[in-house]
């Protein structure tokens, strides 16, 4: 009994070392100000763009459009929360998976007005 009550408490040591010397270090990447305006200002012309041509866009530029809106919605989502690194993975996933989709419609919506 003494031998496993002495494993516990190494273990439970061990383990509040790591969590103590990960608590000094900063958590993800710390992004300048103007970085996030910028961001701002890209999502906000996406909206417009989106908005304004609504009745004219087809159903793949729409698709393509909201999709960048999304990814670029996530994007700011990731700078600005503090989150686990589960959720963070789970993130930024999701924005490649968007960003992906929105290339494919893009290529697509290249193919229909030029190709045919």
């Amino acid at each position: 009994m003494a031998r496993q009550t002495k494993r516990i408490r190494k273990n439970i040591q061990t383990v509040q070392k790591m969590e103590e010397a990960l608590e000094g270090k900063p958590q993800g990447r710390q992004y300048k100000p103007w970085e996030n305006v910028v961001l701002v200002g890209v999502i906000c012309l996406t909206m417009f763009l989106l908005a304004s041509g609504w009745k004219y866009f087809d159903a793949v530029n729409k698709g393509m459009y909201s999709l960048l809106l999304v990814a670029l919605l996530l994007m700011y989502a990731q700078r600005r929360m503090t989150m686990t690194p589960t959720r963070e993975t789970w993130i930024r996933r999701g924005i490649f998976a968007a960003i992906a989709l929105a290339l494919v419609l893009f290529a697509y919506a290249v193919y229909l007005q030029y190709l045919i």
